[in-house]
């Protein structure tokens, strides 16, 4: 129990900032999503679905995927001495704020990392293109595992605070529990786009996000303030 309570909020906060990044998501993949569901016309409500869930499926798994890849080089650099890996935490944690504050479209500098991710998005974009229209699973699949390197300062944000965990299959673990928490928002979107994007899109909603993302940094930073949580939340344990 008492390990249960040191892992849980990790992946809680995993989930936490894909569901609040959700009206991040809806511009970013929105659109793609509603895309494809308009290519499915024709089918059933089942079938577009189903396409639609292993369309997702692909997306959640480059996630993962690129969660491992950095999270092995995060484990490389921290086990290298105590001090890289405070300092990574300490960046990683910096990420957190920045997005937040890039929610509430208060501050846009992520959008500098984007730009740079966009070089690697324009070898891979081509061979998206090319997988559309949808016609099968497999094909669905195929298209979301791409479609999920698409540049996103979240993911990226993220992907750093993942990595800093210090291990690759947890990161690779807190990616897919992360890209589990936009499921909800951008699968509905492809279904039901005109009825979601301006309920999540609305400042209301994005400040809102926003200042707990700020606050989720805030306590992946280092310092006495995650000790006296998780001696909360061990306590909590023991009286479960």
């Amino acid at each position: 129990m008492m390990e249960l309570s040191h892992t849980m909020p990790v992946y809680l906060t995993a989930l936490s900032i894909g569901l609040l990044g959700s009206a991040h998501c809806i511009g970013m993949c929105g659109g793609i999503t509603s895309a494809l569901s308009l290519s499915l016309q024709g089918k059933s409500r089942w079938q577009i679905t189903l396409m639609m869930l292993a369309y997702h499926i692909g997306r959640i798994g480059s996630y993962a995927l690129a969660g491992f890849i950095l999270g092995s080089i995060g484990w490389y650099l921290g086990d290298l001495s105590r001090s890289v890996h405070t300092a990574l935490r300490w960046f990683a944690g910096f990420m957190l704020v920045a997005m937040g504050l890039y929610i509430t479209g208060w501050w846009r500098g992520l959008i500098r990392l984007e730009q740079l991710g966009g070089r690697l998005w324009k070898h891979i974009q081509p061979r998206a293109n090319r997988l559309m229209p949808v016609c099968s699973l497999p094909n669905a699949l195929a298209l979301g595992s791409l479609w999920g390197w698409l540049p996103c300062g979240m993911v990226y944000s993220t992907l750093i605070w993942s990595a800093s965990q210090g291990n690759a299959l947890q990161s690779a673990l807190l990616m897919g529990t992360f890209g589990l928490g936009t499921l909800p928002s951008v699968f509905l979107t492809g279904l039901f786009a005109r009825q979601l994007t301006g309920l999540i899109q609305s400042a209301i909603t994005r400040n809102l996000a926003g200042l707990l993302m700020v606050l989720f940094g805030i306590w992946a930073m280092p310092g006495p303030h995650q000790k006296w949580i998780m001696s909360l939340l061990t306590l909590a344990g023991h009286s479960m």
